[in-house]
């Protein structure tokens, strides 16, 4: 009998240690998340601290809604599917990063496109020394995952051949 009643104090106590624990190791983020429950601001944490999410929600504030953009990303890595949401209205053209120059510059002109946005990730994308290069691409400072380019489509030739 007396066992029992030592074995349940000591169950008690790591509990009651545990607890001290976690309140020791939460205490920076229980003001956030107190301010966060009072406010009914609870989904938008998660996304607040994604960069790429805050970048494309700068990014929908500069790019107008009636222009045409083309986006240079994987479509496997998922971002671009995001990107859209958040840009809707504006006309979205992807293509890969390993798109060559000239047909990068011919998707461009003939679609009219204002904008060309770029998701840096780990692989660098093939057309970047001849966007560098060109009078047409100007680059608007955005911080973030990524590249803006205004675009001059009229100063690209616009010619593509295989």
């Amino acid at each position: 009998m007396r066992w029992k009643t030592w074995a349940i104090r000591l169950l008690l106590l790591l509990w009651g240690l545990q607890l001290v624990w976690l309140g020791y190791y939460f205490a920076p983020e229980v003001r956030d998340l107190a301010w966060r429950l009072a406010s009914h601001h609870t989904g938008a944490a998660i996304l607040q601290e994604d960069p790429f999410y805050r970048w494309v929600r700068t990014l929908a504030g500069i790019i107008p809604r009636h222009a045409t953009y083309v986006f240079l990303d994987n479509y496997e890595a998922g971002k671009e599917i995001e990107a859209r949401y958040h840009l809707t209205p504006r006309r979205h053209i992807l293509l890969p990063p390993a798109v060559p120059p000239d047909f990068l510059f011919f998707t461009l002109r003939q679609e009219k496109a204002t904008y060309l946005i770029i998701r840096e990730g780990d692989r660098s994308w093939a057309s970047k020394k001849a966007v560098a290069q060109s009078p047409a691409f100007h680059e608007v400072p955005v911080p973030g995952p990524g590249l803006l380019f205004r675009v001059d489509y009229g100063r690209l030739l616009g010619r593509f051949y295989d």
